[in-house]
């Protein structure tokens, strides 16, 4: 303190602005990570984001629209991806575990690939009896499912959901690129509208609980 009582008034007003600065700054990274805001390019109300789409797995095609009735998670991603994917999915199975059989049967996963190129639905089949292969002998065995479609539609439901990814190339490496994309889960109710967003911190105990409370708001038939 005796340091800062000999700075001119100048100098403590440029300190003040350094230091509200820096923390507004350090605001603005926490909002961004944990926020419910799509990460699109553009901002706007998350009631612009969402809607039908049909993409492709390895039995044909596969529409949001058909799923109506139940909650469902999206997951935009790649195969070769090693960092976030991962624990992504690992949050997804871990949530699932929490829940009961009768709401496990009120929800669908899709991963969604944004690297049709390398991603193949032989290989999308894969990855998804991977991380469903715990739930094989519930109602719904096929919970979690992976999907993709050509780029033009990667590209359009990317823009309809507010998802970022970008190619990044990988010099002298045999994978050639490498997708920096969103992570996050986006929550769809049992209306097939987007509900929300969840951040890549969030919990299996978080994500579950959400399950439910969206479970709960679906109107029967």
């Amino acid at each position: 303190m005796a340091i800062f009582d000999r700075l001119s008034t100048r100098r403590k007003v440029s300190l003040f602005v350094i230091i509200m600065f820096i923390l507004m700054c350090g605001l603005g990274i926490f909002a961004a990570l944990t926020s419910d805001q799509p990460l699109g390019e553009k901002f706007k109300d998350i009631s612009k984001y969402g809607g039908d789409f049909t993409l492709h797995n390895h039995t044909g095609d596969i529409s949001l629209s058909d799923y109506q009735g139940k909650v469902v998670i999206l997951y935009f991603g790649f195969l070769n991806c090693t960092e976030a994917c991962p624990v992504s999915m690992g949050t997804i199975v871990g949530a699932i575990g929490k829940l009961s059989h009768e709401e496990r049967e009120k929800l669908q996963v899709f991963f969604i690939s944004v690297d049709p190129a390398r991603d193949d639905l032989e290989s999308l089949k894969q990855f998804s009896d991977y991380y469903a292969k715990r739930f094989k002998n519930e109602a719904n065995p096929n919970m979690i499912m992976a999907i993709t479609g050509t780029q033009d539609e990667i590209d359009k439901v990317s823009d309809d959901y507010g998802v970022f990814f970008d190619l990044v190339d990988l010099e002298g490496s045999g994978l050639g690129y490498t997708v920096d994309h969103s992570s996050r889960f986006y929550m769809i109710g049992g209306d097939g509208k987007l509900v929300t967003t969840m951040s890549h911190s969030t919990t299996p105990t978080e994500l579950a609980e959400r399950i439910r409370r969206l479970e709960k708001e679906i109107v029967a038939p």
